[in-house]
């Protein structure tokens, strides 16, 4: 009976050190999976890109991050601002024809296209100070901004930082508020952790899926917006996208219409955005003073998808605006 007793205790402790050894080897396994997924999230989140130009454009050193910029005609300013993981050659279709009566100016944002991308830095806010700092370079005192979804916030936030800077502000499907509806691979490319180890295995393929959702049903994405993401470092592509989350937690409309004065505001939204309703693009109606107007049949990007009706809209926005004197006209008034 002892040493039948003294066999099964024998069994199981052997079993008691089985289960502790299978217990510690998965212990270190999670360890060592964590002590990874850690070391590749700061090692992808580390890349960086230097400024270079782009697209026809030129590098400025603003005192915010080197900036790909591009100007074309003469005439009153116009400033056209790309949306997330865009780049100034999203308006290819519409700056030509604006160049005819205007000077048109665009510029890659921070971290896209020709323009540096840092490791940290991509608040709306700095966005805009960007964009006041080329302006400057340019001696532009004041400047009607058109802006694509992202694009839109970073020129609500330059009016909220320079009132008397912005002539008129056009919003090209820009989401009102954080509810954007995003696909699940772009959810998941953004996400901590997730998106990080995504980055090893995305391809241009599957770019090309997650540009679909920036237009239309049926719109062929064009291969130049999949080289433009290809080529955006992933601390870019998901810092853009949490900074834009978090300036939009203050809706857009709510900021505008504490501006004052509000300027001159237009909404332009495609009947097919899915990256927005059509009830959040009414929002925009209550800014004071501000229309908002719907392009049946188009996606989240009418200046790609029917450029010749965007510039019409656009045309008669400006036209709809009070003349803009020069600062030097200004500035000779006020010493006379």
């Amino acid at each position: 009976m002892k040493n039948v007793m003294a066999d099964t205790s024998d069994r199981t402790s052997h079993k008691s050190a089985t289960r502790r050894r299978r217990l510690l080897v998965l212990a270190l396994g999670i360890a060592v999976l964590a002590i990874g997924l850690v070391a590749n999230t700061a090692w992808v989140d580390s890349e960086t890109r230097t400024a270079a130009p782009r697209d026809g454009g030129t590098i400025i050193e603003t005192g915010i991050e080197p900036t790909n910029v591009k100007v074309e005609g003469q005439g009153s300013p116009i400033l056209l601002l790309h949306g997330y993981g865009g780049a100034i050659d999203w308006w290819d279709d519409v700056a030509p024809s604006l160049a005819k009566h205007h000077r048109v100016i665009r510029l890659d944002l921070i971290g896209h296209g020709g323009t540096a991308a840092p490791a940290t830095g991509y608040q709306i806010t700095r966005q805009a100070e960007l964009v006041s700092a080329v302006l400057d370079k340019l001696s532009v005192d004041r400047v009607v901004v058109v802006g694509h979804s992202m694009g839109g916030w970073v020129g609500t936030a330059l009016a909220s930082m320079k009132p008397g800077r912005v002539a008129g502000l056009v919003l090209i499907d820009s989401p009102p508020t954080t509810d954007l509806h995003l696909n699940f691979m772009t959810k998941a490319h953004v996400a901590p952790v997730v998106g990080e180890l995504m980055a090893h295995f995305v391809t241009a393929d599957r770019f090309r899926e997650g540009l679909a959702d920036a237009f239309a049903p049926g719109f062929a994405s064009p291969e130049k917006f999949v080289a433009d993401l290809l080529q955006l470092p992933h601390c870019a592509f998901r810092q853009a996208y949490v900074e834009g989350h978090t300036y939009c937690q203050k809706p857009i409309p709510e900021r505008l219409a504490e501006l004052k004065p509000v300027p001159p505001v237009l909404s332009i939204c495609g009947s097919l955005d899915s990256k927005m309703t059509l009830e959040e693009a009414k929002l925009y109606e209550r800014v004071p003073g501000a229309r908002a107007l719907t392009i049946d049949g188009v996606g989240h990007s009418p200046q790609v998808e029917v450029p010749t009706k965007t510039v019409e809209l656009i045309e008669d926005f400006l036209k709809s605006l009070p003349p803009e004197r020069t600062r030097s006209e200004k500035t000779t008034r006020r010493a006379s």
